[in-house]
């Protein structure tokens, strides 16, 4: 007995250490973009860590094997298109992200008061999207692992090359990923993180990445990102219609991509509970001086290690995220030779891939709508819009079949809603 719960112990602490180093990296590229628009580093840094340790608690506390952090895909548009390009303030994107993140929780916390709303997940995704999510985003992270390797490159006569070995990211991400196949063929669980030791010893040896002199730095910076979205400034300059705009785009973001996480991460699992746990955490994360959040895909990585309890991992995940709170010049240094992470994100996609259920089944709309969605995850890295163009296809094609009957209004009012995500949130900001 005394064997069995240590061993339950080292797979819960194994699977919380693999999610939290490459969620760790992630946070530390959403810092790095929100410093580009002249955000303190070390606030955003504790902001960012802070939100992701409590919104990992919450899911835990939801029994979830799930870490939730600000997202990458929203931090990059929201940096480079909203921030940068049309001149808004970060303390006008950090209150608009607030508000939206209030407004979705309030949505959410009141849904049980309406009887019909209880209904309405099942109806606003067609079960061929639920099965293949959890594939589209396990290609994601293999798409991902591979361009950050750079064993995967823009092509200047086509869409991708290969990598050459000539770059040493090249090779070492390779040698992760062989190790890594080596081990699941083994059948070891612990597979994707013996790869990340072997890669980042490698590396250490090639001289790639270094221990820094002071590798400690004291938690701080919240006195100048938290509550800094009441000092707007700059707002007379930017037209209504794009405040509108963004209020819409995130709105969407929350319900849309939040949903589509969670159903990719615990396709099980109630909804309405964790998402609204979402909200209300992004609404504190933006007070803090930080993005809304949404569930990791980082979190597949613990999920291939396995644990007993599924929230276990969610604790332990928040336990190495405190450690690393501190710890901030290691991991840059340990995230500046992204080979290191290769073989975690390889293998956290391949472990989705293998637990996918049948997929390319039904009629020809439920075939190009999962079809859309293997396509343009992985390209675009972005759920919410490989979500929004699978669901519009599907309805269309339903549509045109004469099949009005496996189209429900809510589904057909999801639809209308992501070509409103599509308008505001691509195309009327540019």
């Amino acid at each position: 007995m005394d064997k069995l719960k240590t061993q339950r112990w080292h797979d819960g602490l194994l699977a919380g250490v693999m999610t939290a180093l490459p969620l760790a990296a992630s946070l530390l590229v959403v810092t790095n973009l929100l410093v580009m628009t002249g955000m303190p580093f070390t606030g955003v840094y504790t902001a960012s860590f802070v939100t992701a340790i409590l919104g990992t608690i919450l899911m835990g506390r939801c029994r979830l094997a799930v870490a939730a952090a600000p997202g990458l895909a929203l931090t990059s548009w929201l940096v480079y298109i909203v921030i940068l390009a049309r001149g808004v303030s970060w303390q006008m994107v950090l209150f608009m992200g607030a508000a939206a993140s209030l407004v979705s929780f309030l949505l959410l916390a009141g849904a049980p008061r309406f009887p019909r709303l209880q209904q309405l997940p099942e109806k606003l995704m067609p079960p061929c999207l639920r099965r293949a999510l959890r594939g589209a985003v396990g290609l994601m992270l293999i798409a991902l692992g591979l361009f950050e390797g750079r064993l995967l490159m823009g092509a200047p006569t086509g869409l991708l090359q290969l990598g050459g070995f000539s770059d040493p990211m090249a090779y070492l991400s390779f040698t992760g990923i062989l190790v890594l196949f080596g081990l699941m063929a083994m059948k070891k669980r612990w597979a994707p993180g013996a790869a990340f030791l072997v890669t980042a010893v490698l590396a250490f040896i090639g001289g790639f990445w270094v221990l820094p002199d002071a590798p400690f730095l004291q938690p701080e910076g919240l006195d100048r990102t938290g509550l800094q979205l009441i000092f707007m400034t700059g707002w007379q300059t930017i037209s209504p219609a794009c405040y509108f705009d963004l209020s819409v785009f995130l709105l969407l973001f929350l319900l849309v991509s939040g949903a589509g996480s969670l159903t990719a991460l615990a396709p099980e699992a109630a909804k309405r509970k964790p998402l609204c746990l979402l909200s209300l955490v992004s609404f504190i994360g933006c007070l803090l001086g930080t993005m809304p959040v949404m569930a990791a895909p980082e979190s597949a990585v613990g999920q291939a290690v396995g644990s007993s309890r599924p929230q276990r991992m969610a604790y332990w995940t928040a336990v190495v995220l405190a450690l690393l709170l501190v710890a901030e010049p290691v991991m840059a240094s340990l995230a500046s030779f992204a080979a290191v992470m290769v073989p975690v994100l390889v293998g956290a996609g391949i472990v989705m891939l293998r637990r996918m259920g049948p997929v390319f089944q039904g009629d020809f709309a439920e075939q190009a709508a999962a079809g859309v969605l293997f396509l343009l995850l992985p390209l675009t890295q972005d759920i919410a819009a490989g979500l929004g163009a699978s669901v519009i296809a599907y309805v269309c094609l339903k549509l045109l079949a004469g099949c009005d009957d496996e189209v429900p209004r809510p589904m057909r009012v999801l639809a209308v809603c992501f070509a409103l995500y599509f308008f505001f949130g691509f195309w009327s900001m540019i």
